[in-house]
């Protein structure tokens, strides 16, 4: 068996250093040549989306009064502005002078036809008494016309007599009627005066509070002016807004929101009580109502402003800065095997430094946290997970409440 000189040991030791040295050398050579970039893994996340509005406080429902008597003065003002009335309370007086002159024409005009239907029917029993006579009159003539005891000229006479006397009962019966139509078209007059002297009372509709005021002591009645007073139905105040069409899209009733009022400390919950059916041609918005949990206090017609909370979403995020957005189109660059990828995304909402990912990356997937222009696609790179990647993992994974840029009108 042949073994190795002494000699050639240090020669062979030497060169597997060499060869060490060189192995250590090109990996880190072929270890610089990769660029080192800074990579988030893409987490799903709870998205509740915030839809900002602004508007004011208006009245659930508004009754307008007017007045049911044209061109007549306005003689009393029984409520103001702020008040708090009940159904049927008195809110104005409109003067009644002619009206009650009326009444008393009337009252006149009443007894006389009274009276005239009185003498009427004296002369209707009259009629009757005279009808009765001549019948018997008649009825006898005839029984004895045949013995030859009455004439029939006696005979034809107590005839005539007796159809004059039918003629007469006949007559009485229809001045009567007439007197008592007469009678009867007067009461109904009466009403009618009555309901002209009652309706000249202004009163309230439904109960509620007084927002305003046009009735002026000496103005004339009119049903094409402006209503005496509008009252909010039931006191109800709620919120009412503008939001733009990609908002309203989205709302649905019952989501529930928050307003701020000034001056009011905290924010009144509410939920989305109404929703217009059709958004505005030309403002491309639509109404939106929303009824409050506490109204007590409120005054319509305060500036007001808050946010519609819309249903809950899981997606993508991102931290913003890992987006890059250029006319309108959206991409991210995506490490897999230390390849970098770029990819369109489609995004949604963009707020407090994040950007929801709708499509393109999946969970699980590391996306280079600052997209620039250094990058290219197929660029071999070396990951480097960011120091803050377990806080960022954390909040994307919390139930973030982001809002959304497009502010309601």
């Amino acid at each position: 068996m042949y073994g190795i000189s002494r000699s050639v040991l240090p020669q062979l030791r030497l060169a597997v250093s060499a060869l060490v040295l060189w192995l250590i050398f090109f990996s880190a050579s072929q270890a610089e040549s990769q660029t080192p970039v800074t990579v988030v893994v893409a987490r799903k996340g709870e998205v509740t989306e915030k839809i900002p509005v602004v508007g004011s406080l208006v009245a659930r429902e508004e009754v307008e009064v007017r007045p049911f008597i044209e061109g007549r003065v306005i003689e009393h003002i029984l409520a103001e502005i702020g008040q708090r009335v009940e159904r049927g309370q008195l809110l104005a007086l409109i003067d009644t002078t002619e009206a009650r002159m009326l009444l008393d024409k009337n009252s006149v005009s009443m007894l006389r036809a009274r009276a005239a239907a009185e003498v009427e029917e004296s002369r209707l029993e009259v009629a009757a008494v005279s009808e009765a006579e001549a019948r018997k009159v008649l009825e006898r003539s005839r029984a004895l016309q045949p013995r030859g005891a009455v004439s029939q000229q006696l005979l034809d006479e107590h005839e005539n007599a007796h159809a004059r006397a039918v003629a007469e009962l006949r007559l009485a019966r229809q001045s009567l009627a007439l007197a008592e139509a007469d009678a009867e078209l007067i009461a109904r007059e009466r009403k009618e005066i009555e309901l002209t002297i009652e309706r000249s009372t202004v009163r309230a509709p439904d109960a509620g509070l007084v927002l305003k005021r046009t009735a002026r002591i000496g103005a004339m009645t009119s049903a094409s002016a402006n209503p005496l007073f509008v009252i909010a139905k039931d006191a109800e105040i709620e919120f009412s807004t503008q939001v733009t069409e990609t908002s309203f899209l989205r709302l649905d009733e019952g989501m529930r929101a928050q307003i701020s009022l000034p001056g009011y400390e905290g924010q009144l919950g509410g939920r989305l009580r109404l929703n217009a059916a059709q958004v505005d041609l030309v403002t491309r918005s639509g109404e939106v109502r929303i009824e409050l949990d506490e109204a007590d206090g409120l005054k319509p017609g305060v500036f007001a402003r808050g946010s519609i909370n819309a249903p809950a979403r899981r997606n993508i995020l991102l931290p913003g800065s890992a987006v890059n957005t250029a006319s309108g189109a959206s991409n991210v660059f995506v490490v897999k095997d230390g390849v970098v990828d770029r990819r369109d995304v489609t995004v949604g909402i963009r707020q407090e430094g994040f950007v929801e990912i709708i499509a393109g990356v999946s969970d699980g997937e590391m996306v280079v946290l600052k997209s620039g222009g250094f990058l290219k696609a197929q660029e071999k790179v070396r990951p480097v997970m960011a120091m803050s990647e377990r806080s960022v993992s954390d909040h994307m994974a919390s139930a973030l409440a982001v809002e959304s840029r497009e502010m309601a009108r």
